[in-house]
Parts: structure tokens; sequence; C-alpha cells
């Protein structure tokens, strides 16, 4: 910073852009990657064939975007000599609420799951098919949607979009925000509302927390389960589908027990050198903000 202090407005301007930008940089890198597939599909036919392309190579596409993104963020801090902890609150937090989001990711995959499964069919078509272009059982996929895709997404949704929200206005609106722009950028209706509760339980999660690391572990396990599912045989009877969801089920129940106290910690008050859901935004003087986001 160097001192100016931006009215309200500014700073909510300021933040919201960069937002923007951020969010911007995610999907400019993902049509980059994908733009020379489209171009050879296009010259070759019409729309299907460049559907028919994208999805054939959707993993692929997911890995590399997802890596050049991450280099890109990265590399853009470390040489503006900027801490990795406070510019994408990759902070240190004590063991169980590190483990917190993981501990509670069996149970909120199975609501997923549930709500998903009571939906009509024709809504979910298209997400079960997307779904299982993405969920392979290959190396390729384990490591594009297990480990690369949820440390991106953390970085750019919450670590970055969400915190710099939350220092402009109160940190609900910041989590119900990020998680919207985070549902519109997974695309139809069905992926949008699985993709908000997502991002509002990760949002919580992290401002409650102090730091982007427990959503980040806590995405990938949730993603490892559908990766681990992957791997279920589908027969008539479905007996092997139902003892993994029993499984799951079991995980749902034990895992919170056995990390409570992690997870009761994400409501105790935030401490005041670590600002969470109330201390955010708030000014050191009527009109005027510390923050400002141009600065960064």
């Amino acid at each position: 910073m160097n001192g100016r202090n931006p009215d309200r407005a500014g700073a909510v301007f300021g933040a919201v852009g960069k937002s923007l930008c951020y969010v911007g940089l995610f999907l400019g890198m993902q049509s980059a990657v994908m733009l020379p597939a489209m171009v050879r599909a296009a010259m070759g036919g019409g729309l299907y064939e460049i559907y028919a392309a994208l999805e054939a190579n959707a993993v692929l596409y997911t890995l590399i975007s997802g890596l050049l993104t991450i280099a890109v963020v990265l590399a853009f801090y470390l040489i503006r000599r900027k801490k990795l902890s406070e510019a994408l609150w990759l902070r240190s937090v004590p063991a169980p609420t590190l483990l917190a989001g993981a501990s509670l990711a069996p149970a909120l995959y199975f609501v997923v799951a549930t709500v998903l499964a009571l939906l009509p069919e024709a809504w979910t078509e298209n997400y079960g098919e997307a779904s299982a272009g993405i969920n392979t059982a290959s190396f390729t996929g384990v490591l594009a949607v297990v480990f690369v895709a949820p440390v991106l997404e953390e970085f750019i949704f919450r670590g970055l979009v969400m915190t710099r929200l939350a220092r402009v206005m109160p940190g609900w609106l910041a989590v119900l925000l990020s998680a919207a722009v985070f549902g519109v950028c997974h695309g139809e209706l069905v992926w949008f509302c699985y993709a908000f509760l997502l991002g509002a339980f990760f949002g919580f999660l992290d401002l409650r927390a102090g730091s982007v690391l427990p959503s980040i572990l806590g995405h990938m396990a949730f993603n490892g389960i559908g990766q681990i599912l992957t791997f279920v045989p589908e027969t008539e009877e479905g007996t092997e589908l139902v003892i993994a969801m029993g499984i799951l089920l079991l995980a749902a129940v034990i895992l919170p027990v056995v990390n409570r106290r992690g997870i009761f910690g994400l409501f105790r008050p935030a401490p005041k050198e670590m600002p969470g859901l109330d201390e955010w935004a708030m000014p050191t003087e009527p009109g005027v903000y510390e923050y400002d986001p141009w600065e960064e």
C-alpha cells in the first residue's frame, strides 16, 4: 500500500474489478488450451464435431490449463515478492482445522449425491455424461480432478476472489458472491447449483479457518470420492454401488466425530489477528477503508 485510503465505493469497485480479472484468467487459460482443438474440429465439421473434440479430451484440457494457470498465479506473486500466505491465503492452521474440510467431504458428497438422485432425470442427463467424461479411472484423470483442479479452483475462487471481496463487504456476502461466480463458471443449471453449494461450503470453511488450505484438502477429498466410485462396477442389481454408498455414509458419520475439535472450532469467534466473517470490511474511520485492491 502507498498510504492512500480509497472510499467505500472505490474499494468495492477495485475488489470486484480485480476479482473479474482472476476469473478472466481462469476462463481465458481454459479457452486458450482448447482453442487449437476447436479450430481443427470446426474446419472438419460443425458444432457437433467441436463438442465431441472437447468432450474426448476434457481431462487433458483440465490438467494442462490447470497447471498453466497455477504456474501463472504463483509466478505473478513470487516475481512481485508477495508472501503467498497472504496473497493466496495459504496460511498455516492447526491440524484439526486443516482436516475439517476433508472430514466433512463424505457427508457433503452423500448429500449432493442424494439431491442429484432426487432430481428429474432430464435435468441430470448432461451432468451425468459430463461427470463420466471427467471422472475416469486413469492416472491423468486422478491427477487432473483430484489434485490440480481443487488447487486451481480454491486458489482462484476462494484464495483470490472471495478474500478480495471479503475485505470490502461482509464475509457472508463475499462467500455467496464468490460461490455464485464459481457456479456460473461451471455452466448449466445443475452444474451451477452443484458448484454453488460447494463454493458456499468451502468459502465458509476458509473464512472461519482463516486459510484456504482446509478447502483445498476438502475439495481434493470430495473429488477423490468421485474418482473412487468410478472403480465400482455397474451391475443390474446395483449391489456394489449400495455397498459403496453404505461405506460412504459410515465415513460421513465417523470422520466428523473423530475430528469434532476441528469442525466445532470453525464456529468459534475469529481471532483478532485473523479476521473472519465479521471483522473484515470494517472502516478504521467513517468512510475510510484500509484496503486498496489495486495496490496489491
